[in-house]
């Protein structure tokens, strides 16, 4: 990413600490980093785009696919209170999970395409059924974590999300089933 959308991207950041997304304006952010609203506009056509940015360029540097359930609990121990910034307004909330979720969904997309051969048979809307089910258990266990971490290890959730997504055995059972 651009050095410059970077350094919007943290303004941004920086005024989550301390204000709901939704009451930040981009001139609030220019006018801290002393340039004009056609900078910003530049680089992105709304506040949404410059957060929506931000988010999938951390996201897409911090979770790789070979490492997906650890690099999500990981992410969230070094990202945790921005996490909790976005969760307190309703637009940043939605913008973040939609994005972590779509990556998640990605990258377990691909592992499956490369590593179990029956999974390139099922129709795009049982993939993605099969892929929302594993996703949708991952980040419930990634919010359980993100906010009861005193109550629970990182070590057991990685375990629990593992046993959840199973062997390739277990998923090759799951998808004979679609195919019957």
């Amino acid at each position: 990413m651009n050095h410059r959308k970077i350094e919007f991207a943290e303004e941004l950041k920086k005024k989550m600490k301390v204000h709901h997304f939704s009451q930040i304006s981009i001139s609030d952010i220019c006018e801290e980093m002393k340039c004009s609203r056609q900078s910003f506009y530049y680089y992105f056509k709304t506040l949404n785009d410059c957060l929506t940015t931000h988010v999938k360029d951390t996201i897409k540097n911090s979770i790789r696919e070979d490492f997906l359930i650890s690099d999500v609990f990981n992410f969230i121990d070094k990202h945790d209170e921005f996490i909790k910034n976005c969760d307190e307004d309703p637009i940043s909330k939605a913008i973040f999970w939609d994005s972590l979720y779509s990556h998640i969904k990605k990258g377990l997309d691909a592992v499956f395409s490369k590593n179990i051969v029956e999974y390139l048979t099922l129709y795009i809307d049982q993939k993605s059924t099969l892929i929302t089910f594993y996703v949708a258990g991952l980040l419930e266990q990634a919010r359980l974590y993100l906010y009861a971490r005193s109550a629970i290890e990182k070590d057991k959730l990685i375990k629990y999300c593992k046993s959840i997504m199973g062997s390739a055995e277990t998923t090759k059972d799951i998808i004979a089933r679609f195919n019957r």
